[in-house]
């Protein structure tokens, strides 16, 4: 057991502790299996590893007293080569509780707000689900940084399946925030540049940071955040001048082989809606095909993906 900060006391009794209020803010933290031990913790106060309050079916007790007032973060881990979960619960649990659910609520803060850092198994680490023998409610990042969480699964042949789903990563998008729809781009508007007609077998790059109003003002800033990846638009072909088509994709595209919109003579409007990744910077390109006709363009904001 190491000493950080000031006291790590394995054996304590229960007794010595200063009221019940301590034990019921994080009544049990299971740790692993059953024998599992906290090998390292990092302390404000004074930390008691252990049975504080009764046997511990699913793993050892860890209950954390008095005021944590000390700047080194709280490290919990396992000790050998096992790994496993820590649960805690702010309500108490009856003694007859052989397997203790999280309950309540439980905040891991800092100076500088909420926070839990989950780390890589090493450079040894898969990527994407791990082999082996898995229980819906597990919680990962695999050795790319993309946090997995276990759901279940079950199918006629094994009612305990459970599947992966990816939280968050590099590899993916992370949850879509619909926003007030917001004019990105109009290209009848002098106010944005460039602007006019996009003519044939040309593109453009446009910007879907900010909101504008009927003007071209500005009206929202970073109404996309930076970071988005991707955003949720419609895409307006307005007076087109002969049968053509647009397609879209990200701002540092150099082309595409795809369409979004299609027209023959004679349409005076036409509209669709489409999710496209962004750039770095947040922009979209917009490409006029090799018919005929150019066209303006309008470009409204739904949502975005980060």
């Amino acid at each position: 057991m190491t000493h950080l900060d000031e006291t790590i006391d394995t054996n304590e009794s229960p007794t010595t502790h200063e009221g019940t209020d301590r034990r019921a803010m994080l009544r049990k933290m299971a740790i692993g299996g059953a024998g599992a031990a906290v090998a390292v913790t990092a302390l404000g106060r004074t930390a008691e590893a252990g049975d504080q309050g009764g046997p511990q079916v699913n793993g050892n007790a860890v209950e954390l007293g008095e005021t944590n007032t000390a700047t080194l973060p709280t490290i919990i881990t396992t000790a050998g080569t096992g790994s496993g979960v820590v649960a805690a619960s702010t309500a108490p649990a009856a003694a007859t509780d052989t397997d203790p659910a999280p309950g309540g609520s439980l905040a891991v803060q800092s100076a500088n707000g909420p926070q839990i850092v989950f780390l890589p198994s090493g450079a040894s680490a898969v990527a994407g689900p791990t082999p082996g023998v898995h229980v819906a409610g597990e919680l990962y990042v695999d050795a790319d940084g993309t946090l997995w969480f276990t759901v279940p699964a079950p199918t006629t042949a094994d009612p305990d399946a459970v599947r992966f789903v990816r939280l968050a990563g590099t590899p993916t998008a992370g949850a879509f925030v619909s926003i007030a729809p917001q004019r990105a781009y109009d290209s009848r508007i002098a106010a944005y540049t460039p602007n006019g007609l996009l003519a044939r077998n040309t593109s453009r790059v446009v910007s879907v940071a900010d909101g504008h109003d009927a003007a071209g003002a500005v009206t929202l800033e970073d109404a996309v955040p930076v970071g988005a990846t991707a955003v949720e638009i419609n895409l307006t072909a307005a007076d087109p001048t002969d049968r053509n088509f647009l397609a879209v994709a990200p701002g540092d595209a150099t082309a595409t082989s795809t369409s979004l919109l299609n027209w023959n003579l004679g349409v005076t409007q036409i509209a669709n809606s489409i999710t496209v990744k962004l750039d770095a910077n947040r922009q979209i390109k917009v490409f006029c095909g090799d018919q005929a006709g150019s066209t303006q363009f309008i470009v409204d904001v739904f949502g975005y993906y980060i």
